[in-house]
């Protein structure tokens, strides 16, 4: 069994009410540095919000999932529920924040840190993370930012299926146990690997080959005008 350290940090963020709509304004807002967001959830009215686009941005990149907001004075915990980007996906355009009750369970996805090198390593094994992240269900208030992972004591050929996680304090696994999240292979393995996912080179057809050069030949007499058999020379 890998058990993991989850890492868990408070993400305090302060929005305030946003007054504008319309493309061309939001994109004034971003352009000051405001995130353009909305608030809903609980049954409570749904509030347009500005937020402070670096701050977010750096939050989003620590793989947070829960945010203290704070909005008019008082301060509620808000699940990331949705973040929009741009067409090239490089610049966060919209977020989208869910109210949440400290007693729900959620499922969600978190990310995995991997730690340590494998015993495997010490036999020319190297490490393949076929899956970064793994999802659970778990309270709102309880998510971890990440799940990492010792593989310290993963040997040649052994695999780490989503099973073999241990979760987090009141959490438990939300997807298929046996999911493949990382194995320590040989280098001989990993390039097989690669060429049967590359596919075998498709080999020459010698028939088809001499097909293409007779018609090559054939054409090339029409091209010059001779021996095309049975032409009546033009009338004058």
């Amino acid at each position: 069994m890998a058990k993991p350290t989850t890492v868990k940090q408070s993400h305090p963020v302060v929005a305030e009410i946003r007054n504008v709509r319309g493309t061309k304004k939001t994109r004034i807002l971003r352009a000051a540095g405001k995130l353009p967001g909305v608030v809903y959830g609980l049954q409570k009215e749904v509030v347009a919000v500005t937020l402070p686009a670096v701050e977010v941005v750096g939050i989003l990149h620590a793989g947070a999932h829960v945010l203290d907001v704070s909005l008019g004075g008082k301060v509620e915990k808000m699940l990331i529920q949705d973040v929009q980007y741009d067409y090239l996906q490089t610049t966060v355009e919209h977020i989208d924040l869910l109210r949440i009750d400290p007693h729900q369970k959620v499922k969600v996805k978190v990310a995995l840190e991997f730690r340590g090198t494998p015993k495997g390593a010490k036999e020319g094994g190297i490490l393949e993370t076929q899956s970064t992240e793994i999802e659970v269900e778990v309270l709102a208030t309880d998510i971890p930012d990440t799940i990492r992972v010792n593989v310290e004591s993963l040997e040649l050929h052994q695999i780490l299926h989503a099973k073999d996680i241990v979760m987090p304090e009141g959490a438990k696994l939300a997807e298929y146990p046996e999911k493949i999240i990382c194995q320590v292979r040989t280098v001989k393995e990993e390039v097989a690997a690669v060429v049967a996912e590359a596919g075998p080179a498709e080999p020459e057809v010698i028939g088809k080959k001499k097909e293409e050069e007779g018609a090559e030949g054939a054409a090339a007499p029409a091209a010059g005008g001779k021996g095309a058999a049975g032409a009546a020379p033009a009338k004058k």
